[in-house]
């Protein structure tokens, strides 16, 4: 067998850092204010388009939540020339798929088919975005639809942490509202309410199209016009920066087991300059299973099966948080090791060595992920959606590997020098947490 040469861990980072061979990214404003991007990959062999509605869960009012998260179920439900029938059997049948979600901060629609069937995604995906039916009688059946969703999320207790976690971390704020909203909101919308909802924030200046894989970036841009060019270019939500934290347990009794325990942290938002370095500071935490809080809490204590940092960035605001479960017996001393693992990182930051592991970890999850058309799509979307732009790859590699210790430090000094907010959901007997 012929030895293999040796790479150095410059020559590995020489090599992963460098973008792919074809990264064609063009973006046209039409003059309304939509907005499309395209990333074309020539010997892709499907198509992902995408609509980016920049309005989410944080635009609406009390009374009206869920109203984005409505809409995204209200639209595939038919437009004036197709019907839900119509629109699963075209996708279907040509091998598709179809789907939507809805955020904070805006709502996703996309398509993925085959390249050959281009026409197919993009006559239906405008369609359903330009011209929904809202049909009266569909409203109904959907609302009982949603309610069995908020029904299986309020039975779900690993789904249920979260949502208390954040209704603290963000205080009397719509960021801490659930995007599905809650049964007395979507009990008491009216199909008058989410179709207003629809004509108001539905506009051209609050649209991103997206194009990824085998794409015609001019063709696009051209059934875009046809479809949204004429429109009034509407207002963007005014949005403002959610009140701070304050330090806080939140308990919710529940039957079962395990005792489900969140922890989190306000960070700074994704324009801010320090998302690269949180990026990292979270992956050594607790994002993978070479992580500080893997290693130690799940390899050597055998605390929990399960324990997953993340971090969540909004324009103006973030957060970066920490979620396990654990038999009752064990969850004073999981949330004790936890907790002495983040102080560690307080303190005295990471090492070199974990610094150099996660820049490798990002840069090559950044790399692969390119290798998907539907995931260039989406980095597409979300970015200007966000963030207003997207940064090219090889400069977002560049920002990645200019992280030092330094910014890491000062980003964990920062965030967890914070108010902590501690969930708990289980059952009763865990008052002596928090």
């Amino acid at each position: 067998m012929t030895a293999q040469p040796h790479l150095s861990t410059d020559d590995i980072q020489r090599a992963v850092a460098l973008p792919p061979p074809v990264v064609d990214v063009r973006r046209t404003v039409l003059p309304n204010g939509v907005r499309v991007l395209t990333d074309r990959v020539a010997d892709a062999a499907s198509v992902t388009l995408a609509v980016w509605a920049g309005i989410g869960g944080r635009d609406e009012s009390a009374e009206g939540a869920g109203s984005s998260h409505f809409l995204e179920h209200l639209l595939f439900k038919g437009t004036e020339r197709r019907n839900a029938l119509d629109i699963a059997l075209e996708i279907d049948g040509v091998g598709g798929d179809m789907n939507a979600y809805t955020s904070s901060e805006y709502t996703a629609y996309y398509a993925r088919v085959p390249a050959s069937e281009y026409d197919v995604a993009s006559e239906i995906l405008l369609d359903v975005v330009a011209e929904p039916a809202l049909r009266p009688g569909e409203f109904d059946g959907e609302r009982e639809v949603i309610l069995e969703e908020l029904a299986a999320a309020d039975d779900d207790p690993e789904d249920l942490v979260g949502v208390r976690l954040f209704e603290a971390l963000f205080p009397d704020d719509p960021l801490g509202r659930e995007v599905l909203g809650s049964v007395e909101s979507i009990e008491a919308l009216t199909r008058d309410d989410v179709a207003s909802f629809f004509g108001e924030w539905y506009c051209p200046t609050n649209l991103v199209v997206t194009g990824s894989g085998l794409i015609d970036h001019d063709r696009l841009v051209d059934e875009v016009a046809a479809r949204f060019g004429g429109a009034p270019t509407g207002a963007a939500p005014r949005r403002t920066t959610p009140p701070p934290a304050v330090t806080t347990t939140v308990r919710d009794d529940r039957g079962g087991e395990l005792a489900h325990l969140a922890l989190g942290w306000r960070t700074r938002g994704a324009l801010h300059a320090d998302r690269f370095a949180l990026t990292v500071l979270n992956h050594v935490l607790g994002s993978g299973p070479s992580s500080r809080l893997f290693q130690t809490v799940r390899e050597e204590r055998g605390l929990t099966y399960s324990i997953v940092s993340g971090l969540t960035q909004y324009s103006d605001a973030g957060a970066l948080t920490v979620q396990c479960a654990t038999g009752t017996a064990k969850a004073a001393e999981l949330l004790e090791v936890v907790e002495a693992q983040v102080e560690e990182l307080r303190r005295n930051g990471i090492r070199p060595d974990e610094l150099d592991r996660a820049k490798r970890s990002l840069r090559g999850a950044l790399v692969l992920g390119l290798e998907d058309p539907s995931s260039r799509g989406a980095r597409l979307g979300i970015s200007e959606t966000v963030r207003g732009e997207v940064v090219p790859v090889a400069r977002h590699l560049e920002l990645i590997d200019a992280v030092g210790v330094d910014d890491v430090a000062a980003a964990a000094a920062e965030v967890f020098g914070s108010p902590r907010v501690l969930s708990i959901v289980g059952p009763g007997g865990l008052e002596h947490l928090g």
